[in-house]
């Protein structure tokens, strides 16, 4: 239990982690989050044998993504982008539960996830950035065309399409669909199939494989104008 703005709690081998406060909000990426989230993954990492990590929310958004008026902030980028890093290169397999919508920099968080499960009846999974006219950074692109088939990558990024859960099933953007009432159990029944492989080979493995796009998160972490959100 973190308290605030996420809550940490286990079932068996598996950790899950609501990064709301409450259902209303749209759980944007406020420092305070990305502290909590980080505080989190540390936490996780700290214990001992078999483990994953189900990432989840309440309400009708996962994420609503960044808060554009933290861009000029110094600091927000590139504490938002190493946390994406840690997640994608996380020596435990990490579960997404898509509960509701799930637009920019939430989803770029999202696509650090091993896997991604979403609801079937509510939700879409957007990058808006082309449409409202904030670049990509060059660790965020790097990072959702590291992980989306080419066409797709280039609906999401160049066309900013938006992806019901069908449509993002077929794109490959999530794993699965399910309906609301069984998102939470299908995660973590799937992260617990995923547990044994936690471990430093797990970590050694996608930090070779997804060495570039940490690097270019890593260089590109000063950057401060990231996406605003629809």
């Amino acid at each position: 239990m973190l308290g605030g703005v996420t809550e940490l709690t286990r079932r068996g081998d598996v950790f899950v982690l609501d990064i709301s406060d409450t259902p209303d909000d749209d759980h944007r990426f406020t420092f305070e989050r990305i502290a909590a989230l980080d505080a989190a993954l540390t936490e996780v990492e700290s214990s001992d044998g078999a483990a994953a990590l189900v990432i989840t929310a309440q309400g009708k958004f996962f994420s609503n993504g960044l808060v554009p008026e933290l861009f000029g902030e110094a600091e927000y980028t590139p504490a938002y982008q190493r946390l994406v890093a840690r997640f994608l290169v996380s020596e435990v397999p990490t579960v997404g539960a898509l509960n509701g919508h799930c637009y920019a920099g939430a989803l770029l968080f999202a696509l650090a996830f091993d896997e991604r499960i979403a609801r079937t009846e509510r939700g879409f999974l957007c990058l808006p950035e082309a449409a409202i006219k904030v670049p990509f950074t060059p660790g965020l692109a790097a990072l959702a065309m590291a992980r989306l088939a080419p066409q797709v990558a280039h609906r999401a990024m160049i066309l900013a399409h938006r992806f019901d859960a069908e449509s993002a099933l077929e794109a490959g953007l999530v794993d699965a669909i399910v309906p609301v009432e069984e998102l939470l159990d299908t995660a973590v029944a799937r992260a617990a199939e995923l547990a044994p492989l936690r471990g430093p080979v797990l970590g050694a493995i996608k930090n070779t494989r997804y060495a570039g796009v940490v690097e270019a998160l890593h260089r590109s972490d000063k950057l401060t104008t990231m996406e605003a959100t629809a």
